[in-house]
């Protein structure tokens, strides 16, 4: 079974992470195979030779970015994606219920587990499992992708607090399947899983094979009352806050007067406009007998 490992993953701990797999890998005499990804966009192409290759299973050993260039590469495909989850965010493995920052676990879990078809995002010609974000999403996960003091969740809530003062409304058109939004806003999270952000519960309800999406968008709120209500993400109360607004839909579209940063799975990439849709049952994810699909 091939191992897709990012050396880089976990801000600094990835080569420390791939020497335990190796550890493990040689103490218990197991049949896998790791193969280091070597620049962005490479856990892709890795992802696509095994799906042309009709490989059964592939395992992936990083976080969100990482997890979500191998989806790029499996989508649609009867390949099962395994996910050994040792990055920053990690908010694939929490919402699938999968061991985080426990390579063993993880390890045992992507061997023994078993696959079910969950949906995936599609914006134009790229993917994403966990989220598409806009505004001030891109802000944050920027930051913690540039942090080198802080690793998981704090890494994410520090980088609120220091993106605030980048803070500003925006004016959008959101076009949904049943409705047109025409607001101020500072952000938009398209969620197909619950959690993003290093364990925010951005979308308490989210299913990740209900065939829609989770719309977040938080509309024009202050830095104060943004940094007071903060905390309640973490527990998913912040939906009962004005600004913070959830719609389901199966296709977004989103345009704004200049171009705006998107965030896919933490990384990133591209500017809007948008246009998203849910990819139904387009990929097989492993997970364990008590792993739930939604919140």
């Amino acid at each position: 079974m091939k191992i897709i490992a990012n050396p880089r993953a976990g801000h600094g701990r990835g080569e420390k992470n791939v020497a335990q797999l190796a550890r493990i890998i040689r103490r218990r005499g197991l049949d896998c195979r790791p193969v280091l990804t070597e620049h962005p966009g490479h856990a892709t192409e890795l992802a696509r030779c095994a799906a042309e290759a009709a490989e059964a299973r592939l395992v992936v050993m990083g976080g969100d970015g990482t997890v979500g260039e191998v989806v790029e590469g499996l989508v649609g495909t009867n390949t099962e994606l395994a996910v050994v989850s040792v990055g920053t965010g990690n908010d694939v493995a929490r919402s699938l219920g999968l061991p985080l920052n426990d390579i063993e676990a993880g390890l045992d879990l992507a061997i023994s587990g078993s696959a079910i078809a969950i949906d995936v995002g599609r914006e134009r010609d790229r993917h994403f499992i966990s989220v598409l974000g806009l505004g001030f999403p891109t802000i944050v996960a920027d930051a913690a992708n540039r942090a080198r003091w802080l690793r998981g969740p704090p890494a994410f809530f520090v980088s609120v607090y220091k993106g605030l003062y980048r803070l500003r409304p925006v004016h959008l058109v959101i076009e949904l399947d049943d409705q047109t939004l025409e607001l101020e806003s500072v952000a938009v999270m398209i969620q197909n899983t619950p959690y993003t952000g290093g364990g925010l519960h951005m979308a308490p309800g989210a299913e990740i094979d209900d065939g829609l999406l989770d719309i977040v968008v938080v509309d024009d709120i202050g830095r104060l009352d943004l940094m007071l209500n903060f905390p309640k993400v973490y527990r998913g109360k912040h939906l009962d806050h004005p600004s913070f607004k959830l719609y389901q839909s199966r296709t977004v579209r989103i345009t704004s007067p200049e171009p705006m940063p998107k965030m896919f799975d933490g990384d990133v990439i591209g500017s809007s406009p948008l246009e998203a849709s849910v990819v139904p049952r387009s990929l097989r994810v492993v997970v364990g007998p008590s792993s739930s699909n939604g919140g």
